[in-house]
C-alpha cells in the first residue's frame, strides 16, 4: 500500500495518495485514511478539506452507531472531474465520457469509415469528442484529457501508431500529437488490449488474471498483483500466431494457418462460414462488412442452425488450446474474455471454455475460472479514459506519455 509523507513539499503527492485511497475504496473515514496512508491526522484533515472545497470528494451520511461519535464516510464526487476515452477499432469507433468515480456518463459508437485517412479520423474524433462534452452538459475545463486505445504495434514514448495490420493506411501516424493539436487537450495513447485490461482491473476484485481481447483481432494482457504488465516496448499481447490446430483448414488469408487468430477473429470466422456455405463472402477489405457478417453467423447459431453452432463450437475448442498454453506459462488463477466481439461469441464460447481449458493444463488446480468481462463492449475506450484519470490523479508513476 502506498504511504504518504508529512513533508509540506510533498503536499500534492499526499493529496494524490488520499484521493486514490478514496477512489479505490469509497466510504473510508478520515481515521481509515490516516491508518492506511500513514499521514498525520491534521494532514488528513487539511487534505480532505481541500479536496472537498475543490469538489473532488464529498462527505456521506454516517452509518447508524449505538455509541460514540459516528465516523463520516468519504466518497469521490463524480462531477469533480472527467476524462474522455476513445477506441479506434477497424470496424467501430467508440467514444465515452468517464467521471472520476469510474462511471460512464455517456458514450457513442460509430461505424469506422473504411476509406478514412488518419487525418480524417483525427478530425472525426475531435468533432465527436467536442459534441459529446457539450451534449453531456459537462464543463470542458473539468475534462482532464483524452485517452486513445488503438491496435498495435505502437510507440507510446513518441505517441506514434507504427503499422497496425488491420489499419493499412496507418503507418507511422503521430496520433497523440495530432489529436492534441486538434482538440487542445492532453492526449494519452495506449494499446487496445492493455487499455481493456486496465478497465477490467478497475472493476474487478481480482489482482491476478489473464485478459483475452476479442475484437477485429485477438490479443492478451496479464495482470499480476494489481498491475497491468506492458512489456519492454509496451506492445505485450501479440498471441494470434499461437498454434492451436495443426490440421486446421487453409483460409487463404494473411494469418498463420491453424493459429489462434485463425480460430476466432471475425474475419476468419466469416471465411469459415463462407466455406461452409452459410454466408456469402464479404469484401475482406471492408471491416464493417466483416463485422456484420460475423453478427449474422452468431445469430444463425443462436437460432438453432447446427452448421453455425458446430463452427463456433470448434472455434471455442481451438481458443481453449491457446488459452491453455498461456495459463500453463503464466500460472494465473483466472481468465477473463472481453472486447468488441466478445458479446456475440459469449453464449457459445463461455459454456465450453472453462472445462476445455482445464483439460489443457499441465498442473490441475482447484481454484481456476474462465469468465466474461464485467465491463462491456466499450471496455477499451473505458480503459483509455481510466488511464487518463490515473495519469493525473494517482500517485503511481506511469509508463505512458502525454502530449
Amino acid at each position: 500500500m502506498l504511504r504518504g509523507s508529512n513533508l509540506l513539499r510533498l503536499a500534492d503527492y499526499n493529496e494524490a495518495v488520499v484521493l486514490d485511497l478514496i477512489r479505490r475504496n469509497p466510504g473510508k473515514s478520515r481515521a481509515d485514511l490516516q491508518r492506511d496512508s500513514g499521514l498525520a491526522s491534521q494532514t488528513i484533515s487539511n487534505i480532505t478539506r481541500r479536496l472537498i472545497e475543490a469538489e473532488m470528494i464529498r462527505e456521506s451520511a454516517p452509518s447508524n452507531t449505538l455509541r460514540g461519535r459516528p465516523s463520516i464516510p468519504l466518497a469521490v464526487n463524480g462531477s469533480g472531474t472527467f476524462s474522455i476515452g476513445v477506441h479506434i477499432d477497424p470496424a467501430r469507433l467508440t467514444i465515452l465520457l468517464l467521471d472520476v468515480a469510474g462511471e460512464v456518463r455517456d458514450w457513442k459508437q460509430l461505424r469506422t469509415p473504411q476509406a478514412t485517412s488518419p487525418e480524417d479520423m483525427t478530425s472525426l474524433i475531435a468533432v465527436s469528442t467536442g459534441r459529446l462534452i457539450r451534449e453531456s452538459g459537462v464543463d470542458r475545463d473539468r475534462v482532464l484529457g483524452l485517452g486513445i486505445a488503438v491496435p498495435g504495434p505502437l510507440d507510446v514514448r513518441t505517441g506514434v501508431v507504427l503499422d497496425p495490420p488491420q489499419l493499412p493506411k496507418w503507418r507511422d501516424v503521430r496520433l497523440r500529437a495530432d489529436l492534441h493539436d486538434a482538440t487542445g487537450m492532453p492526449v494519452l495513447l495506449d494499446k487496445d488490449v492493455t487499455a481493456s485490461a486496465t478497465a477490467e482491473l478497475r472493476h474487478s476484485d481480482d489482482a491476478d488474471f489473464l485478459f483475452i481481447y476479442l475484437g477485429s483481432g485477438v490479443g492478451a494482457s496479464v495482470v499480476t498483483q494489481g498491475q497491468v504488465l506492458r512489456g519492454v516496448s509496451n506492445n505485450i499481447g501479440e498471441i494470434g500466431d499461437i498454434l492451436v490446430d495443426p490440421s486446421a483448414e487453409d483460409l487463404g488469408w494473411s494469418g498463420r494457418r491453424g493459429g489462434l487468430a485463425a480460430a476466432c477473429v471475425p474475419e476468419a470466422l466469416v471465411i469459415q462460414a463462407s466455406q461452409a456455405g452459410l454466408l456469402p463472402l464479404p469484401d475482406l477489405d471492408d471491416y464493417l462488412a466483416i463485422d456484420d457478417a460475423c453478427t449474422t453467423l452468431t445469430e444463425l447459431a443462436a437460432s438453432g442452425n447446427t452448421v453455425a453452432q458446430a463452427l463456433l463450437y470448434r472455434a471455442a475448442q481451438r481458443v481453449a488450446v491457446g488459452i491453455g498454453v498461456l495459463v500453463n506459462f503464466l500460472d494465473v488463477p483466472r481468465v477473463v474474455l472481453g472486447g468488441p466481439a466478445w458479446n456475440r461469441l459469449a453464449s457459445t464460447f463461455l459454456p465450453i471454455l472453462e472445462d476445455a481449458v482445464r483439460s489443457e493444463l499441465v498442473v490441475s488446480r482447484d481454484v481456476f475460472s474462465v469468465v466474461g468481462s464485467a465491463v462491456g463492449e466499450q471496455i477499451a475506450a473505458q480503459g483509455a479514459a481510466e488511464l487518463v484519470m490515473d495519469h493525473f490523479l494517482a500517485p503511481r508513476p506511469s509508463v505512458l506519455f502525454m502530449d
